[in-house]
């Protein structure tokens, strides 16, 4: 069971991460990100420079290479342990730094794309990461963030018998979308897309009732409202105000 014990943020085991259902998860978790980004890029895609930051173990890297062919790809995180670990995940360079730091171990400009899922909660001042950000992205780049998606069905997860507790302690900022977007906003970067995703776990029963649903009526959960309340993640991606 490998795991990095100097790792407060991420409590998985890679044996979790990488059993069959874990790295389905992931696969679905990521996919629809990576999917935007080719999209977005076009024939250049595969080409791209990006960047993610807090790599955990790697996971994220490992899939934009295997599934999705991205060869120049780097990664940055602050424990020594975890970046040895993603490293024997995902054939990317990955160098030790924080988000908070203004300096970070890469060139300036360097990057068409960069991203940050499920780091930004763990801040208490976010704002850094979109300041420091901003100067390691190539015109016409775009960053990508995901956060929990903080709306009434996670507010549930406390009730007994209904919802799974967050029994992360270093979750100190879990926010709606309107406060990342807030966020976004007042530090120089327009919205290019948003969604809520990554079907939610914190409920018991009602999100796989809605699932099977929207399955059955060939509706997208992500797009369909009221549902998309349930999705457990809220993903935006956003780029420098073109004026800046």
């Amino acid at each position: 069971m490998k795991r990095d014990p100097e790792n407060p943020t991420y409590d998985h085991t890679l044996d979790t991460l990488c059993s069959e259902s874990g790295y389905r998860f992931q696969r679905e978790k990521y996919g629809p990100k990576l999917a935007f980004m080719k999209e977005y890029f076009g024939e250049r895609f595969p080409e791209i420079a990006l960047l993610d930051v807090g790599v955990g173990y790697g996971v994220f890297l490992k899939i934009a290479a295997e599934d999705f062919g991205l060869r120049n790809l780097r990664g940055m995180d602050p424990y020594p342990n975890s970046i040895e670990i993603a490293k024997s995940m995902a054939p990317a360079r990955i160098e030790q730094g924080s988000l908070l730091d203004e300096k970070w171990p890469f060139e300036e400009r360097a990057f068409d794309a960069i991203t940050c899922f499920d780091v930004l909660e763990h801040l208490e001042k976010p704002d850094a990461f979109f300041v420091n950000a901003k100067r390691y992205l190539r015109g016409g780049g775009v960053i990508l963030v995901s956060t929990p998606n903080k709306g009434l069905p996670y507010r549930m997860r406390s009730i007994p018998l209904v919802g799974f507790p967050d029994t992360n302690p270093t979750h100190v900022n879990v926010q709606p979308p309107s406060y990342w977007k807030n966020a976004a906003a007042r530090n120089g970067y327009e919205i290019v897309a948003s969604w809520r995703g990554e079907y939610l776990t914190h409920i018991r029963l009602v999100p796989k009732i809605l699932k099977a649903l929207c399955a059955a009526l060939r509706i997208d959960p992500r797009t369909a409202p009221l549902v998309n309340a349930f999705e457990q993640a809220f993903v935006m991606v956003i780029r420098p105000n073109q004026e800046e």
